[in-house]
């Protein structure tokens, strides 16, 4: 018991540990933060410190850098950020950018329907490939797990146009900017609103944004390109209606005992939201109810929030907003589009911890790495000495193995030398027979245990008599294999054996 008790001390306090070093680190981010919103008619620079925001500013796009709702050219891009930075007295090195939705998707799927047996990375990547339209080789990557309320786990994936990414990530650092967040401008947005259920409208001259939240979760994140010059205040409406309206009916399609409730709120954000009677009459043509931003920042009352919620969404990442919905129950949302490829190493939390229980675990063994070292040079000496045996046993071993061939020849003439009369008889047989038949014996040789004859006869009568008259003088074991093609063969060899009756 006391042992269980110990453990969840200590698991406590790990946790405890990790959640304050998140904190610590969320502080120091939230000291200064410079967020940057690309890929619109504007590109807008928000500087807020300790929770307030002190410097913002914008520059309008020229209409040939704007190519369907994105800047085109790396170095235009990156010398119109660098201007406004000087222009604006805003200097950072590091900034939190955002990134258009444009030809991104995203997927919201539970948990359960990732495949099995797999890290959660890989069932990602795995599922990834079933449901996203565009090949994932084209895509970067993201996802996040995420809890609501009711314990229920799903994971978020997000895929990023490789393309799109890299050229406004190296865009920014061709000028000395490096991004150390990139995170989607939905997102932003619905950290700015910070609803439970909410449904956002991010109108700018080149780019519509369409965000439906419900439990905390963006379920639907929808970004169009579109060029609204030419169309009326009442066409404009009616499209932006008729757009948020189809997003609904998709939304409660999908969840027909649960439909969007009539009362959910309606933000209306980006450059357009500070055209008034577009505003007055987009209220007018839809049932829900349009609130303003309230963020629980302090800003002075000339900055135009509601332009400026996806640097102000931006700004709130890491902060007490995020933490206290994470201890209401929910997962808050802070998936990083950047690439693994832009980012810096550094030790997370974790592996400051682990190194810390390194640190303390060897200083613990240290006297126990004394004590060892003492042995490992006694082993060491005694390695030496064993080597040196080694050596002289192995060369033994050779001079022995030099020995052994003469040994063998030595035994095999002792035989021979043991065998005295009995072999010389066994030869002038062989002889003796081969002439009185007319036979030619070629070569004969002696292995110790047995006789081979190469000989030759004119005939096959003959060659077949000879090997009789072997056999029948009693000087070998009969019969003697004959060689192949006999009895109709007229030479070979003759393999004996001396025989044992002798």
């Amino acid at each position: 018991m006391a042992n269980d008790v110990l453990k969840l001390d200590i698991g406590t306090v790990v946790a405890k540990l990790l959640k304050a070093i998140r904190r610590m680190v969320g502080k120091r981010m939230a000291g200064e933060v410079v967020t940057l919103d690309v890929d619109s008619s504007v590109i807008r620079l928000l500087e807020v410190r300790r929770g307030v925001v002190r410097k913002w500013a914008s520059v309008s796009l020229e209409p040939d850098k704007v190519e369907g709702g994105t800047v085109s050219g790396r170095q235009a891009l990156g010398t119109m950020v660098k201007q406004l930075m000087a222009s604006s007295g805003i200097k950072a090195r590091k900034v939190i950018v955002s990134q258009s939705g444009l030809y991104s998707v995203n997927r919201l799927l539970p948990m359960s329907s990732l495949p099995l047996g797999l890290a959660t990375q890989e069932a990602v990547q795995e599922a990834a490939r079933e449901i996203m339209p565009l090949s994932v080789d084209r895509l970067y990557l993201s996802s996040q797990t995420i809890t609501t309320g009711e314990d229920e786990q799903q994971v978020l994936i997000i895929g990023m146009p490789r393309d799109a990414v890299d050229d406004a990530v190296q865009a920014l650092r061709t000028v000395g900017v490096n991004p150390r967040v990139l995170e989607l401008r939905a997102m932003a947005l619905t950290r700015a609103v910070s609803r439970e259920q909410a449904l956002i409208l991010n109108i700018e001259p080149s780019s519509l944004d369409v965000i439906l939240v419900v439990d905390n979760i963006p379920r639907i994140m929808r970004t169009i390109a579109w060029q609204p010059g030419d169309l009326t205040v009442e066409d404009t409406v009616e499209h932006l209606a008729v757009t948020l309206e189809m997003t609904v009916d998709f939304y409660d399609s999908s969840h027909p005992g649960t439909p969007l409730d009539p009362a959910t709120p309606l933000f209306i954000t980006g450059e357009m939201s500070a055209d008034l009677t577009l505003i007055e009459k987009l209220q007018a043509r839809l049932r829900y109810p349009v609130e303003s931003l309230a963020p629980p920042l302090e800003y002075p009352a000339s900055l135009l929030i509601s332009q400026y919620a996806v640097n102000i969404g931006l700004a709130l990442r890491g902060t007490a907003l995020s933490r206290e919905r994470e201890e209401g129950g929910y997962m808050p949302l802070d998936i990083n589009l950047l690439p693994e490829i832009y980012r810096p190493w550094k030790p997370t939390a974790k592996q400051f911890l682990a190194a810390g229980l390194i640190m303390a675990a060897i200083a613990l063994i240290f006297p126990v790495f004394q004590l060892a070292a003492e042995a490992m040079g006694k082993t060491a000496d005694l390695q030496v000495k064993f080597n040196v045996l080694n050596i002289k046993l192995e060369l033994q071993k050779a001079e022995i193995k030099k020995r052994e061939p003469i040994k063998k020849a030595i035994a095999e003439f002792n035989t021979i030398i043991n065998k005295g009369g009995n072999f010389t008889e066994d030869l002038e047989v062989i002889r003796r027979e081969a002439e009185e038949l007319g036979v030619q014996v070629e070569s004969i040789v002696h292995e110790v245990d047995s006789i081979s004859v190469v000989c030759q006869s004119d005939d096959y009568v003959t060659f077949r008599a000879y090997k009789m008259a072997l056999e029948e003088s009693g000087r070998f074991t009969t019969p003697i294999p004959p060689p192949e093609g006999y009895p109709y063969t007229t030479g070979g060899t003759l393999k004996m054996e001396p025989g044992t009756g002798e």
